[in-house]
């Protein structure tokens, strides 16, 4: 049986599935931090910080103003690590023998990390005496050998970040946590919880865990989307052959179902047959999407820009190594999410000293219209957010269009309204 659905019911659905439709009651608690990111799988990181880190832009969108330090508590009571899952990212534990598979082959002499590891023995033994020695490292740890290099050089001159760095790749170290956003490492086989260190995964069943979990994140999805959820760098940890096979087994066990979305082609699209209750509320009227929040442009809503396309007609690149005179949408652009669709970007700074948010430019999207309605919605989402940063003033310096500026000004000056 295939399902029909329409543009909306899909981008409704996929809102749904990443927790993103509306907020929970309630002050966010640990607990509901690492339920988050059990429901969606990895939370890729990221260095940029001129408004908040990207994970915790991320957490904020689904939970509201959390404190960030539950992250590094949750690390600490060894519920969360990282590994290379959607490029670098925080995820469960208890998911690290699913990417086993890729540990060993990355540590194998017949790859580059391996055949590093093995040619700089003498590193990663001082790597390993320190551990011994100290418990936990950090690549601070130890002392540069010589000048400082060129910027371009990752390791910053200290052969032992390297070494942490590729032991970590190869899974003989794992993220313990971190200190001033630097990693600690500790031995994986001994800090990893023993049934985690002691699961060992079958191919079969490393293929199904990836695409079921993948499946549940995405709400909705291609071979190549689900195939894009778990992947370092440019290569996917599910098998591109066993990924439409595995979807239709889960489609024969009930878990999936076989949809067609309008105007969206010929192609094969899936969606997690947990979403059918769902489904059926969206046709009745009930349960749209009602949340207004800004996104990081490292969301996993958002990560996949075909995807973005698709569901949402958002044309979406972060301009971050592009030139400045060539920019369009500024330097760190968050997309609006609005009720379910992207209604706009802002390209925001936070000065926490002076306690002052800036919006350097704001675009709406081209069919979005400068309403106060939309002004009010945007304004409670900024407002939101600045709470979560530590608060303090906002200043518009530009909006696209221009009449949008003046809207938004006086619904930031309005009364807040519960988003």
């Amino acid at each position: 049986m295939t399902i029909q659905l329409t543009r909306d019911e899909a981008r409704w659905l996929a809102v749904i599935a990443q927790g993103l439709d509306r907020r929970p009651r309630g002050k966010p608690n640990d607990a509901r931090v690492l339920d988050t990111i059990r429901k969606i799988v990895c939370v890729q990181l990221d260095t940029i910080s001129v408004v908040a880190r990207s994970h915790e832009t991320v957490l904020f969108s689904r939970l509201g103003a959390f404190d960030p330090k539950s992250v590094w508590r949750l690390f600490e009571q060894k519920h969360l690590t990282e590994y290379w899952v959607h490029a670098a990212a925080i995820v469960p534990v208890d998911s690290i023998p699913y990417f086993r598979k890729q540990m060993h082959a990355y540590g194998s002499p017949e790859h580059d990390i391996g055949r590093w590891l093995i040619e700089n023995r003498e590193h990663v033994d001082r790597v390993f005496e320190a551990i011994e020695a100290r418990g936990p490292v950090m690549s601070r740890d130890f002392e540069r050998d010589g000048d400082r290099p060129d910027p371009w050089t990752w390791y910053g001159g200290k052969i032992e970040k390297q070494a942490l760095d590729l032991l970590w790749t190869a899974g003989d170290l794992s993220i313990v946590g971190r200190k001033g956003f630097q990693r600690q490492y500790d031995r994986a086989d001994r800090w990893l919880p023993e049934p985690v260190r002691l699961h060992q995964v079958e191919e079969e069943a490393r293929i199904d865990w990836l695409i079921r979990t993948g499946l549940s994140a995405l709400g909705i999805t291609t071979t190549q989307w689900i195939r894009d959820y778990f992947r370092a760098g440019a290569k996917s940890n599910i098998p591109l052959a066993d990924t439409p096979s595995t979807l239709d087994r889960l489609v024969e066990a009930g878990e999936a179902v076989r949809v067609e979305v309008k105007g969206w082609g010929n192609g094969p699209v899936w969606l997690d047959a947990a979403l059918l209750p769902r489904l059926e509320e969206l046709r009745a009227g009930r349960g749209r999407p009602t949340l207004t929040t800004v996104l990081s442009p490292f969301d996993s809503l958002v990560w996949h820009r075909e995807r973005l396309h698709t569901l949402f007609g958002m044309e979406y690149l972060i301009e971050v190594y592009t030139p400045e005179p060539k920019r369009v949408y500024g330097y760190y652009s968050l997309p609006i999410l609005h009720r379910g669709r992207m209604i706009g970007r802002v390209d925001l700074h936070y000065n926490r000293k002076a306690k002052l948010l800036t919006i350097r430019t704001l675009h709406l999207e081209p069919r979005e219209r400068p309403t106060p309605a939309n002004a009010a919605a945007v304004a409670s989402a900024i407002r939101d957010y600045l709470a979560f940063l530590g608060g303090g003033e906002i200043v518009i310096a530009r909006t696209n269009p221009d009449v949008f500026a003046p809207l938004l000004a006086d619904a930031l000056l309005s009364e807040p309204k519960d988003n």
